[in-house]
């Protein structure tokens, strides 16, 4: 900051670390199978592109799917419906959402998704800080590949080494 009133030219940018940001457009991200094959999810923004602090990614899933009630013991989560309707779980509330709706999930809060809808779900969703976009680099499946499901054993410790607790363990 002493070198911009030395020198007015200089700007913050010239004194600001490396990373500049990122731009990544809607068919842009790493794409991943979710849901047996039936979701899409999409990595936009994460700790190898040099966000620190946060990753965004964004999922699509069917009418009658879930993003089962669980919680994050070490990142808040952001999330916001893109498109769709449906009832979300936040901690001991369930509540009918619609596009546009956003939530804030603090570490530790219990949250889940399912779409009571007609359509597919968009969600928009990112952590606080970036990281967890790895368990799904793990869990999930590339596209193009055959999607086949982890072992629940093996599921269960991607969960526990990510700080994932589901409030009922998935079948």
């Amino acid at each position: 900051m002493l070198a911009l009133l030395a020198n007015p030219m200089l700007s913050l940018a010239d004194t600001a670390p490396d990373f500049e940001g990122v731009i990544v457009h809607e068919e842009e991200g790493e794409a991943y199978q979710v849901k047996g094959g039936k979701g899409l999810l999409k990595i936009k923004v994460t700790k190898m592109q040099g966000a620190e602090s946060m990753c965004f990614l964004t999922e699509d899933f069917a009418p009658g799917e879930a993003v089962l009630v669980h919680k994050h013991l070490w990142d808040d989560e952001f999330i916001f419906l893109h498109r769709g309707s449906g009832i979300f779980t936040l901690g001991e509330k369930e509540v009918m959402i619609k596009e546009g709706a956003f939530a804030f999930v603090p570490k530790g809060v219990w949250h889940g998704l399912q779409n009571t809808g007609n359509i597919n779900i968009e969600m928009r969703f990112g952590y606080c800080p970036s990281g967890m976009e790895n368990f799904f680099r793990e869990t999930a499946v590339p596209v193009g590949q055959p999607y086949v499901r982890k072992p629940f054993e093996e599921r269960k410790a991607i969960a526990k080494k990510y700080g994932f607790v589901p409030k009922v363990e998935p079948k």
